[in-house]
């Protein structure tokens, strides 16, 4: 009987082991392991940091959804000994498997920027995503007595996917504390170090995203590259100046970038930015009987030689091939590589605003017509994850 070990019970883990329930032979031993008892859904952890969902609307218990040959234990992953294949945890025994699929996600990276973690505010997961929302609240909600103006300003550091998203989401809620606690405008801003947002979509697209942003009262500020976070300030120099500057807020968040799980840099893998560079069949190449997908997983694209970009797609898609090639493993069968075709790409620009590329048939959306496009893309997420129990919880 194989022991299969899946660490991580995010989209990646989640896929796979919803794979593996349906593939495996009959006498296979799964076990999906998470820190955590509920999955979060967090491609929109943006919401729950605006403060317009809470994090049941996000999120949904694990062992609901599960296959019932699928066996979920709540454990805490400390280091994988993939020498002796065994994984070691900090409250839990050690477990030894016969293949394990990695899949522990990300978490927020500083790149060592002086004051990031001191006086930022990072989003990885629901605890740090309500913190956001707290302090944004709290500060605006605090400006009557204070009078000071930092208190209205919200800085986002970051224009990627996240940044973007929140910046989107935060138009409503700038509007929505306004009126609330009847103070002056509130004044939201993105820093970002690259010359334009959004690269990855259509240039008239990101036209549109950005003409929608500062129109709805963001300031954007590209080509500005980020030197260190102060008590109340981020500290930048534009283009090629090295002239620093200062925009001060009060609230400061950092969505900058991500980075695998510490597992990965504990357990003594080769890795950049703990992501593991995988076969082109999603294992180790010195330990075939390892797969990381998902965050932790490097994935090369054979057209740019990058990297691809680790997404709640990208994952799913993985998790899928993966699975397959354990159980052709278990059988003695040829494996299939990774081959990655995307569906397409879209970003929220609030609750019904954004931007959509779609590939087949190739559509480009914008406005509503695009959030209905993103709404249709997280259910589908959502079926993928959690099956039909996943749906109904929603």
């Amino acid at each position: 009987m194989a022991h299969i070990v899946i660490l991580g019970a995010g989209y990646a883990g989640l896929g796979t082991a919803r794979k593996l329930a349906k593939i495996a032979p009959a006498d296979t031993k799964i076990d999906l392991i998470d820190r955590n008892t509920k999955h979060v859904e967090s491609i929109e952890l943006y919401q729950v940091a605006a403060g317009s969902a809470d994090a049941d609307k996000i999120s949904f218990d694990i062992r609901g959804v599960l296959p019932n040959n699928v066996n979920f234990i709540q454990a805490n992953v400390s280091k994988i000994d993939y020498e002796n294949k065994t994984v070691e945890f900090s409250d839990h025994d050690d477990m030894t498997y016969d293949y394990v699929v990695v899949g522990l996600g990300f978490r927020s990276e500083n790149f060592g920027m002086e004051g990031a973690d001191q006086y930022s505010y990072k989003l990885q997961d629901i605890p740090t995503a309500e913190k956001i929302y707290e302090v944004i609240n709290s500060n605006i909600r605090n400006y009557k007595q204070s009078q000071d103006p930092n208190d209205l300003n919200i800085v986002v550091c970051g224009a990627g996917f996240t940044g973007i998203e929140l910046l989107g989401e935060l138009i409503d809620t700038a509007k929505i504390l306004k009126a609330k606690y009847d103070v002056p405008e509130i004044n939201i801003t993105s820093v970002e170090m690259a010359p334009q947002i959004l690269p990855m979509f259509d240039s008239e697209l990101a036209k549109y995203a950005v003409d929608f942003l500062s129109k709805n009262g963001i300031k954007i500020m590209t080509s500005a590259k980020i030197k260190k976070i102060e008590p109340n300030a981020v500290v930048y120099t534009k283009g090629d100046s090295e002239e620093e500057q200062r925009i001060y807020a009060n609230s400061i968040i950092w969505t900058v970038g991500v980075s695998g799980s510490d597992v990965i840099k504990d357990s003594g893998f080769e890795a950049r930015r703990n992501r593991i560079t995988v076969t082109d069949y999603l294992n180790v190449e010195d330990h075939p009987e390892l797969y990381v997908i998902g965050d932790d997983s490097a994935s090369m694209d054979p057209q740019s030689n990058r990297p691809l970009p680790t997404t709640g797609q990208l994952a799913l898609a993985q998790a899928e091939v993966a699975a397959e090639n354990i159980v052709a493993d278990l059988k003695k069968q040829p494996q299939k590589k990774f081959v990655y075709k995307s569906k397409g790409t879209i970003a929220s620009l609030g609750p019904s605003h954004g931007i959509a590329e779609i590939t087949k048939p190739h559509l480009k959306l914008k406005g509503s017509m695009a959030a209905l496009a993103k709404r249709f893309s997280f259910e589908q997420v959502l079926y993928e994850v959690g099956g039909i129990k996943g749906l109904q919880k929603k």
